[in-house]
């Protein structure tokens, strides 16, 4: 039986747990990626679709897919119906927690526990969203913890090979973390000893992150269709997917080269 670390994310989640000496690694999915994509279909027959399969089907069934969900965790609604129904975040979240935990307890065996990362920005109330979603999904949660704490005990110990945290910090050493996810922003100021860990400061934006590139991306492309054909194609659900997924795939490539194209249809 094994203990899950998730991450669970705006536009991806990860999968983590410790092996028989205590070392951490990456529980890949069933399709064998170690990145799940934050998607979710509902069929018209109850079904869910989690994943990469669920952000094609985006493509053509803009409707019946929820995406972003952290953004509206704690929040009373998901913003608008997906499948021809209302959804608390929660709720939608529970699906991918629960796909997750399934595609790990396949290569791990039961999974008896969970720890969810969140942004450290996040209030109570997104925080307890976050505990309730683990808990529809019918884990059981042992903890909440803040995405670049984290990140600051992921250095430690890899800096350390995994054994204990390394020379340096028994004198303490203070790391200055940034998180800039897909969906968030977080600034952490950690402290970390030889047997202490202590959190010295944050900062973040709750609606920072990759996404926001996409959006101005689209809003660009948007308005030069807009100045040559005179017609917002934003007015179309399919083809405002078609733009993000065109914007996210853009973007990716501008982080290589200095040129790309974008094609508004």
């Amino acid at each position: 039986m094994s203990l899950i670390g998730i991450d669970l994310g705006t536009t991806f989640c990860a999968v983590a747990a410790l092996d028989d000496r205590g070392r951490p690694f990456m529980v890949p999915n069933r399709d064998g990626d170690i990145l799940t994509p934050s998607a979710v279909y509902l069929g018209p027959d109850g079904s869910a679709v989690v994943g990469g399969a669920a952000l094609d089907l985006a493509l053509e069934q803009p409707d019946r897919v929820a995406t972003l969900i952290k953004r509206r965790m704690g929040r009373p609604d998901y913003d608008r119906p997906v499948s021809g129904r209302e959804f608390r975040p929660e709720a939608l979240s529970a699906v991918l927690l629960k796909k997750l935990a399934q595609d790990a307890a396949a290569q791990l065996g039961p999974v008896t526990g969970c720890v969810i990362t969140v942004p450290a920005y996040f209030d109570d109330t997104r925080r307890k969203a976050t505990m309730d979603a683990g808990r529809i999904a019918g884990l059981t949660v042992v903890d909440i913890i803040d995405e670049p704490s984290a990140a600051a005990l992921a250095y430690s110990l890899e800096a350390s090979g995994g054994r204990q945290p390394p020379e340096s910090a028994a004198r303490s050493e203070t790391v200055l973390v940034y998180d800039l996810g897909g969906g968030t922003f977080d600034v952490t100021l950690v402290k970390l000893g030889r047997k202490r860990f202590q959190v010295l400061a944050i900062e973040g934006d709750v609606l920072l992150g990759g996404r926001d590139w996409d959006e101005r991306l689209v809003t660009w492309a948007a308005e030069k269709f807009i100045q040559q054909c005179h017609e917002d194609p934003r007015a179309d659900p399919q083809t405002v997917a078609h733009l993000f997924a065109t914007a996210e795939r853009a973007k990716r490539t501008l982080s290589k080269v200095e040129q790309t194209s974008f094609t508004v249809s």
